[in-house]
């Protein structure tokens, strides 16, 4: 058989070599490390028309969560016909091979949850093949070093790595052609999409300036936590500007709503990201859409550092059908580029998407506005608005968002509610309740914590009154309360807590939801709920105990299952093992 032949690679490897038919390219490892190597390689990749796949190094013993995460955030969307793989070989990781199935089927679930368009596979050797259970995603990769394309293993296999001499080579069980099917490219082209309809409104050089259309005003989703509240960590250099890639055609106005809104909705639902990409995204008309806006880090630039360093700004313009950017667009651009150095602020630099990145983005014709410095187009004059801005639905908002398995926003009802109110109150943000914070989410409720998200400088859709998890942690002191207890989660943080440096947290979610209901209880100062299961928690939860009846060593203050299941009965929160 004639197998496909292949490589995987990371940064102890140079480049691809020029033999290569497809190659698996090193993003990530554990929870943090990235591969400095990654974005030239893929580059070098997808240029020469290779299969490519983006893998990542499991570290069984961190939290799942994380590494996912981790990930996804390094390789971003990624085209049809990529493929997605886990390396798991936790050889002198703290974990028995139990848990590390356990974290590998967890992983490979997830990043299919984010991806379910893409063939999500896992690469291992043949020990650990035979000493785990046998769930490989939609494909395995094997390792064992014998005659190419002769893996000694019964299960089904797609690529078989049979050398690491002098670097990792690989097979595909098949033909280039058969591998090129396999993964999803030779799917028939799309039809060409119509000739671009010109833009019906009239083009005058009289620009009115900015037309800003807030989150509310375009209807855009509520952003997922933690990581779409990420703040920016420091001042940023200027912006980039980028396009949308695919195919767009120019329309009426009022369908511009409505495709910002897909284009949320594939960022969240295809690309796996926690919201829409960019900063702000400006229509053929040029008007600038709210995206993640000033203060919440963009994830468009390419990594972490590049979306820290610069806004990112797109125009809704194609690499087929609309191609040339209207005066209006160059004009909104401009408005967009200007609101966010006055406003955010951003230092002077206006860059491309491929600055930094490789990428086509943002296409020639806005790529040549940007480099000759992005002006305003020949003629504009721009004029104070006629009429005053509009002003914010005065309504509150009306929805709810689960933290921690708890309802928060309008409706909402629970003790997680009053001690919302009770920290709005002692920061300084309780000005429109009439009697005091309670258990049920009113329009107060809502008002006064847009009034504490401002003050963290969120402003429209990001301060509507409704808890994000970054903010609630913020307002509470880190801690968040739970729907649910574990018990061992507890028991650990009661045994370590008081013997670490004072403050410690082991489990601090869990531990505040219990010192919320000792407070409630009358048997734990309010200063003391801070999710650290210290000296002042032991001695509450031991008067607790005596409480039920319990006396000497069932009274020392460490919960068990009995008295645990009691208190959380009492005050809205269940307890499993």
């Amino acid at each position: 058989m004639a197998y496909a032949k292949g490589y995987d690679v990371s940064d102890f490897q140079s480049g691809i070599p020029g033999d290569a038919e497809f190659v698996f390219i090193k993003a990530s490892e554990g929870g943090h490390t990235g591969q400095s190597g990654y974005a030239d390689k893929l580059a070098d990749a997808r240029g020469r028309g290779l299969v490519v796949g983006h893998y990542h190094f499991l570290h069984a013993e961190n939290p799942v969560d994380g590494e996912v995460e981790h990930f996804c955030r390094v390789v971003g969307g990624i085209p049809a016909g990529e493929l997605l793989v886990l390396d798991f070989e936790p050889y002198g990781q703290s974990v028995g091979d139990g848990d590390a199935t356990a974290a590998k089927n967890r992983w490979l679930a997830a990043v299919k949850q984010r991806y379910p368009d893409r063939l999500v596979g896992l690469y291992t050797n043949r020990d650990y093949w035979f000493r785990t259970d046998d769930n490989a995603g939609d494909f395995l990769w094997i390792a064992d070093y014998v005659s190419a394309g002769s893996p000694r293993i019964q299960a089904s296999w797609r690529f078989h790595q049979y050398s690491d001499d002098p670097l990792d080579a690989d097979v595909f069980n098949g033909s280039l052609d058969e591998l090129k099917a396999w993964a999803g490219l030779t799917r028939a082209p799309a039809p060409e999409p119509p000739a671009p309809t010109p833009d019906p409104s009239p083009q005058s050089p009289d620009w009115p300036g900015l037309h800003l259309v807030n989150r509310d005003q375009w209807g855009a989703r509520p952003w997922r936590e933690p990581n779409g509240s990420i703040p920016y960590a420091g001042p940023r250099a200027g912006v980039k500007v980028h396009y949308l890639g695919t195919a767009y055609t120019f329309d009426t106005h009022d369908t511009c709503p409505a495709y910002v809104r897909r284009l949320q909705a594939s960022h969240m639902d295809d690309d796996g990201w926690s919201d829409i990409g960019y900063s702000f995204v400006v229509c053929e008309h040029g008007h600038v859409f709210e995206g993640r806006g000033l203060n919440r880090r963009n994830s468009a630039n390419g990594d972490v550092p590049l979306n820290e360093a610069h806004y990112a700004v797109c125009g809704l313009l194609g690499c087929s059908g609309s191609t040339e950017p209207t005066p209006e667009l160059l004009n909104g651009l401009r408005d967009a580029i200007e609101y966010c150095a006055q406003q955010g602020p951003a230092g002077p630099e206006i860059k491309g998407h491929r600055d930094g990145y490789s990428t086509d983005c943002p296409g020639p014709g806005l790529y040549a506005w940007v480099t000759s410095g992005a002006p305003r187009p020949s003629g504009t004059v721009v004029t104070p608005p006629q009429q005053p801005a509009p002003q914010p639905d005065p309504t509150p908002a009306r929805y709810q968002n689960g933290i921690g398995g708890l309802s928060y926003g309008y409706g909402a009802h629970g003790p997680q509610v009053t001690a919302v109110g009770e920290a709005l109150v002692a920061a300084g943000f309780g000005s429109h309740y009439g009697e005091g914070p309670g258990p049920d989410w009113t329009d107060a409720d809502t008002l006064n914590y847009a009034d504490y998200q401002r003050s963290l400088g969120y402003s429209g859709g990001d301060a509507d009154g409704v808890p994000g998890e970054a903010t609630l942690r913020r307002l509470l002191g880190g801690a968040v309360p739970l729907a649910e207890v574990s018990k061992s989660n507890v028991v650990a943080a009661a045994r370590q807590d008081p013997d670490a440096p004072q403050g410690a947290t082991t489990h601090a979610d869990d531990v505040y939801t219990v010192e919320r209901a000792l407070v409630a209880e009358g048997l734990l100062d309010r200063q003391w709920a801070d999710g650290s299961f210290g000296t002042s928690t032991i001695a509450a939860y031991s008067a607790l105990q005596r409480g039920y009846g319990y006396s000497g060593q069932q009274a020392d203050g460490v919960p068990g299952i009995d008295s645990l299941t009691r208190l959380g009965q009492a005050h809205g929160f269940t307890v499993v093992g």
